[in-house]
């Protein structure tokens, strides 16, 4: 016997659906033709759906691509800081960046690389994606303030700015790279980056 599924739920699976249908169409047009050259018209016409309803899921041609940091955000709003001091709670947004950029053998990795590689060699979207970058300083920003009352507001700032800067130089570095043809996985430059962090900032 075939149990229904909940009309929420099958609503919700169908906006999903759709959401990854039109994000999937927008990567392949970009990465054959090139952001400035694809139209919404013809991200739309590729999943079979109108213009008017691409803009009920995404902004912008761009956010279609780039539909968030969804990994990273998730990961800031269940951060766990074992520090009792702010001046030591890098150490434990570094854990949350690591868990954050993947492991080797992560199943979303092959997505990565196709949106890095759009970010390494597209303006239009690397400026979108500054853009998101400072939502997930903001969102940092609120959680530290929150965990840290009576914290010096610029010090909270700081510590936000960097953690995302980290982030951001990791996906930058790898995009890079692999446009030359490197191999690396991009955990391999966080934890580089990371080790270049506390050389610098002792």
């Amino acid at each position: 016997m075939v149990t229904a599924q909940p009309a929420d739920d099958l609503r919700s699976r169908r906006r999903t659906e759709t959401s990854d249908a039109i994000h999937q169409a927008a990567l392949e047009l970009f990465e054959s033709q090139g952001v400035r050259e694809t139209t919404v018209q013809q991200i739309a016409e590729r999943v079979g759906i109108s213009s008017r309803t691409f803009f009920r899921y995404f902004t912008s041609k761009e956010q279609a691509a780039l539909p968030g940091q969804r990994r990273l955000l998730e990961a800031i709003d269940t951060l766990e800081l074992g520090s009792a001091e702010l001046s030591s709670v890098l150490e434990d947004i570094e854990g949350l960046l690591q868990a954050a950029v993947g492991q080797e053998n992560d199943p979303e990795m092959v997505e990565y690389r196709r949106v890095t590689r759009l970010l390494a060699r597209e303006p239009d979207l690397r400026a979108l994606a500054a853009t998101q970058e400072e939502v997930l300083t903001e969102r940092l920003r609120d959680r530290l303030a929150a965990s840290f009352e009576g914290a010096d507001r610029l010090a909270v700032l700081l510590v936000a700015e960097v953690a995302v800067a980290v982030w951001r130089a990791t996906w930058r570095h790898w995009g890079e790279l692999e446009l030359e043809g490197g191999e690396a996985h991009p955990i391999d430059h966080f934890r580089r980056l990371r080790a270049e962090l506390r050389t610098i900032v002792r």
